[in-house]
């Protein structure tokens, strides 16, 4: 493969939808300016709007630390809870970005779960006591979270549901790559020079590694 100067090469690994990306299930795009996009994304997948998404951490940024959480924690927590969408309803009847049922919405002072702020702080509450309640155990904390803590507490930990053993890692790998996409981006060797990648996080949770400015 050869680079032209005027290039753009852009890599889209999905983190959360498919946890090992395969080459057959990759595809690329091309538009009138040339960039390259290679990515296991369906072509008709939505996600929320990028200013909408940057209201929602400004949310988090602000009430996390109020109660001695880490925003990209709970960033994770919202991406693959609701993927940033607060009109989200589950099958179970959770609502909003943090995807909280309404008996703990009404638990942790939530009026509207549908209000993003209301939610936002509702989710940061609960996580908060979880947090306090497992002794700061990630692992704890997010079962919690999804099975509820008395589940966690009759099985002494990780209850052994596939959906709740999923929604651990989907989480935690997130917020591995939310605090690396924090950190100095890597520079990776082409065949022609280095170009020097700068990491984006995506509203649907996938992480951009890119060279454009």
């Amino acid at each position: 493969m050869h680079l032209r100067s005027n290039m753009f090469v852009t890599l889209v690994l999905v983190l959360l939808a498919n946890p090992s990306l395969r080459a057959d299930s990759m595809g690329s795009s091309v538009d009138k300016t040339d960039p390259k996009i290679l990515t296991n994304m369906g072509r008709g997948q939505k996600s929320t709007g990028v200013d909408s998404r940057t209201r929602y951490i400004s949310l988090i940024n602000e009430w996390a630390p109020k109660y001695n959480l880490d925003a990209n924690l709970v960033e994770a927590v919202v991406a693959v809870e609701s993927n940033y969408d607060r009109f989200a309803v589950s099958k179970k009847g959770a609502q909003g970005l943090m995807q909280l049922i309404p008996a703990t919405a009404k638990r942790f002072g939530v009026r509207d779960a549908f209000d993003a702020a209301d939610n936002i702080r509702g989710g940061i509450r609960y996580l908060n006591f979880l947090m306090s309640y497992f002794q700061g155990n990630l692992e704890h904390v997010l079962a919690a979270y999804n099975a509820g803590e008395n589940t966690v507490v009759r099985y002494h930990g990780v209850p052994p549901y596939p959906e709740t053993q999923k929604y651990i890692r989907k989480v935690t790998s997130l917020y591995h790559a939310l605090n690396s996409a924090a950190a100095p981006a890597p520079v990776v060797k082409w065949q022609r020079g280095k170009f020097r990648l700068k990491r984006i996080i995506l509203p649907n949770g996938s992480i951009l590694f890119t060279n454009t400015k």
